[in-house]
């Protein structure tokens, strides 16, 4: 009987710990398109110059308010970052996206590009994504 009660205390305890090192970021990718929900995107890594872009992330599990923004990193090394959204408990999935024209620049330099997804000031995942260049 002991036997048992121990077992069936080991397991809640893993299962409890399980559920408490859920990751940050379930899912992340870059998505082409001037929707506000990531149903009306499509998930691309290749975009024209003049293409919105836009990071549909998926939380995991949260009990709390978390700060979720990305850092877009230039073929130059220049760095660019969305505003910063606040994801309450309730929230599973944020829609970031970077005003390239508030940038004061009508296209998205070609090239290669790398974007960071921050929850709660850490860095939780890096995507990778190409620019095209603009046509003639």
């Amino acid at each position: 009987m002991k036997r048992i009660a121990l077992v069936l205390v080991s397991v809640g305890l893993v299962a409890l710990l399980a559920a408490c090192g859920s990751d940050a970021v379930h899912d992340a990718y870059v998505a082409s398109g001037d929707g506000t929900t990531p149903d009306a995107l499509v998930k691309t890594t290749t975009f024209l110059a003049d293409d919105d872009l836009n990071v549909v992330v998926t939380l995991g599990a949260h009990s709390r308010s978390l700060p979720v923004y990305a850092v877009f990193t230039a073929p130059s090394g220049v760095s660019y970052a969305t505003d910063t959204l606040e994801a309450d408990k309730t929230v599973g999935q944020v829609l970031l996206g970077l005003d390239w024209e508030s940038q004061g620049t009508g296209s998205w330099p070609s090239g290669t590009w790398t974007m960071d997804v921050y929850i709660d000031n850490a860095r939780a995942k890096t995507l990778e994504f190409t620019v095209g260049a603009p046509s003639s």
